[in-house]
């Protein structure tokens, strides 16, 4: 059951270009403090750290916005006051009220996600094993996180088991409880299963990992359809840092969903 939305909540796919271009540091600045923010309250949400992140470059957060495997969603709400943690102002032109560049900027963000992929777990006449046990592996090679390839260097995916990683998924303390992760994760579900379908894949399996102790993230994944494939993974941050994650996976069979809509 899909969570009630309002007209003061919303979950927007931010963009990699903007026009005008002066606004692209606003949005880019609404990111990073919020990804900081989850950082220093709620760590054990994240394979980073506070330390490492917030000696990042203004270039080092603008690469993650225009990551061309990457989509960034907020979640966004229209606050009763000025948000203690904004300290952006800025000017944004009248435009049309559905506009996403003023909604990101005229309202408060409240939760961010990313959606990495899609990687190929396999192909129909693939020749050659992937050597890959899960599809999560896609995104894992030597217990570190990998990015995919971009779409173009994939080749011809038609047919085949496309894969997509659920990251950086946040929402401030002071808005949970409101809809908001299921939101946004419905927001990640649609986006990958919409992609995957013009790519021509036949299976998708859209994945997320999550500290061992973190019933309240797990229990959001397995609420929106998400199932644990593996209770014992052992991932390393930038630093090296080692820990222990739950996997979870939801698989999405995209030829039925094709005969449904045929």
């Amino acid at each position: 059951m899909a969570a009630p939305q309002s007209e003061s909540n919303d979950v927007i796919l931010v963009p990699k270009t903007f026009s005008p271009a002066t606004f692209e540091q606003a949005v880019v600045d609404r990111y990073k403090q919020l990804r900081l923010h989850g950082l220093r309250v709620d760590p054990r949400s994240f394979s980073s750290t506070y330390e490492d992140e917030s000696q990042f470059s203004d270039d080092v957060w603008l690469s993650r916005i225009h990551n061309p495997v990457g989509k960034t969603f907020a979640a966004v709400t229209t606050p009763d006051t000025q948000p203690e943690t904004s300290t952006v102002e800025t000017r944004v032109p009248n435009y049309d009220a559905k506009d996403t560049l003023q909604r990101l900027l005229r309202k408060e963000w409240v939760g961010i996600v990313t959606l990495m992929g899609p990687g190929v777990f396999s192909r129909p006449n693939e020749g050659i094993t992937t050597g890959l046990n899960q599809p999560y592996e896609v995104f894992i090679k030597d217990n570190k996180y990998q990015l995919p390839l971009v779409t173009s260097e994939l080749g011809d995916l038609s047919g085949a088991h496309l894969v997509y990683l659920i990251v950086g998924m946040f929402v401030s303390p002071t808005a949970r409880r409101r809809g908001h992760g299921q939101r946004l994760m419905e927001a990640v579900i649609a986006a990958a299963t919409e992609e995957a379908r013009v790519l021509g894949g036949h299976k998708l399996s859209i994945t997320v990992q999550v500290e061992f102790s973190n019933l309240r993230a797990q229990r959001l994944y397995e609420r929106v359809g998400f199932q644990v494939v593996d209770e014992e993974v052992e991932i390393k941050n930038r630093s090296g840092v080692k820990s222990t994650v739950v996997c979870l996976e939801m698989v999405i069979d995209l030829s039925i969903l094709d005969a449904k809509s045929s």
